[in-house]
């Protein structure tokens, strides 16, 4: 037996195995599965019953979100289901260390019997192999097997055109407040999926505002329970945005010790994530620098920018769509046209609002104009959950009032405009954008309030989407 397939006959792994790799991941801690975890049951249910693909996932998302946990919940699930019992866990950047890539791994895979009958492998940390896109392509092309793996944000950055078509990602984002409660209160909302169905339906998918007030009304007794039965919830709200929304760090109490991990967390993105997965020379400074400018303003001046820091425009656009394929930052494209969009400047939000303020700290106090960023960051965070860069945009008229977003929806938008203790309703009502309905979320609000064609919503409201 060669020193390949002996380490490929160990990383064969039993319920019990799985079981204390959880427990060594939640901490023994109560930990209610997150929403990821129903899709990734679902198309491993579809797969083994029905033969229906993809049969290789890809959990993509900032480091700390729990993609290795999602990992083992779903191989948790695929055992204790019967759907294969025949399942491989790598940690790739292990076999690199012993001197060991993917494609070796496949080609001896080939040559063992046990791998001509379905499988499932495991693979943690993919991007660990420097050529894990091509030769993920092969071993996909040459075993019969159900693959997952994880990448800290890698999957897109590297993902080839052949790869695309076989697999399937998934991005893991920052905790949800709901799934946060479950871990930090041992609480969770009462018929939880149908609550975030009908708010979404209500915010999103209204004719008008009419029909807004009536679909929101029938789910305002679920949510007034639900925050009665939460000791400060404005508190809770504030720590989880501020320092709770990474999964890694939920435990954690410390404002002090989360900054600094959170520091430590977004350094080793673009020190050795990102390096390794983009084939240019990458000057990781160059990020560090646009990140602490970012971290005041969300506002892109190329030109100022590219002045302040000391590289060329391109250069900074080349930097902010790698920080955007490593989830460290959203994105905002100006509403309009195609010439609006490519001529206009762009907005950055942060993926998480722990890395705005763990970045802002290092230069600035905190005050009432960061808790407003900081607001921003999550309400992006949320909507990139159901839109993407086509539907999702900000207001930046010449003339009139800019609502803060712009949801592109059909024959007309809706604006959204967020703030701290946000009341007036000109930022909507003086916009020369025509538009279905608009909403503004209040982080300070306990209760909705109507005017004229405006919900104004708690953000706790907003944060059970």
């Amino acid at each position: 037996m060669n020193k390949i397939e002996e380490i490929i006959n160990k990383s064969k792994v039993t319920l019990s195995d799985i079981e204390k790799n959880l427990k060594r991941l939640l901490k023994k801690e109560h930990f209610q599965p997150r929403a990821d975890l129903k899709i990734l049951k679902e198309i491993s249910k579809g797969y083994f019953t029905n033969w229906v693909h993809p049969r290789m996932l890809g959990l993509s998302g900032l480091r700390g979100t729990g993609k290795t946990t999602l990992l083992w919940q779903t191989a948790k699930y695929i055992y204790e289901n019967n759907l294969n019992n025949d399942i491989y866990f790598f940690n790739v950047e292990l076999l690199i260390d012993k001197g060991i890539n993917i494609r070796e791994l496949s080609e001896t895979m080939e040559e063992m019997p046990k791998f001509e009958e379905q499988t499932v492998l495991l693979f943690d940390e993919v991007h660990e192999d420097p050529r894990w896109s091509k030769r993920l392509k092969i071993l996909f092309d040459s075993i019969d097997a159900f693959i997952i793996c994880t990448g800290s944000s890698a999957l897109l950055l590297q993902t080839t055109a052949d790869l695309a078509t076989r697999m399937h990602i998934l991005h893991t984002y920052p905790l949800q407040f709901t799934e946060y409660v479950t871990i930090a209160k041992n609480k969770q909302l009462a018929d939880e999926q149908e609550i975030k169905n009908k708010l979404k339906s209500a915010l999103f998918f209204s004719e008008n505002i009419d029909e807004l007030k009536e679909k929101i009304t029938t789910v305002i007794p679920q949510i007034t329970e639900f925050y009665s039965s939460l000791k400060n919830p404005n508190e809770l709200i504030l720590k989880y945005i501020k320092i709770h929304n990474i999964t890694r760090f939920t435990k954690i109490d410390s404002q002090e010790i989360v900054l600094r991990e959170t520091e430590k967390l977004f350094r080793r993105v673009i020190t050795e994530d990102i390096p390794k997965i983009t084939r240019k020379n990458y000057t990781y400074k160059n990020s560090e620098k646009l990140l602490l400018r970012l971290a005041g303003s969300d506002e892109i001046n190329l030109q100022s920018l590219s002045q302040a820091i000391g590289i060329s425009t391109e250069e900074i656009n080349e930097n902010l769509d790698i920080l955007e394929k490593a989830e460290l930052l959203n994105i905002l494209l100006p509403f309009g046209g195609y010439d609006t969009k490519i001529n206009k400047n762009k907005k950055a939000f942060f993926m998480s609002p722990s890395v705005r303020l763990a970045l802002h700290s290092k230069m600035f106090e905190e005050n009432k104009q960061l808790y407003s960023k900081l607001y921003e960051d999550i309400v992006v965070m949320y909507l990139r959950r159901f839109y993407n860069n086509a539907m999702l945009s900000f207001s930046s008229q010449k003339k009139g009032k800019n609502p803060d977003f712009v949801i592109e929806t059909l024959p007309v938008p809706i604006l959204i405009e967020v703030g701290t203790n946000k009341k007036s309703i000109k930022q909507i009502t003086e916009s020369n954008t025509k538009y279905k309905y608009g909403i503004i979320i209040n982080a300070e609000a306990n209760d909705i309030k109507y005017e004229k064609d405006i919900a104004i919503i708690p953000l706790k409201w907003f944060l059970l989407l």
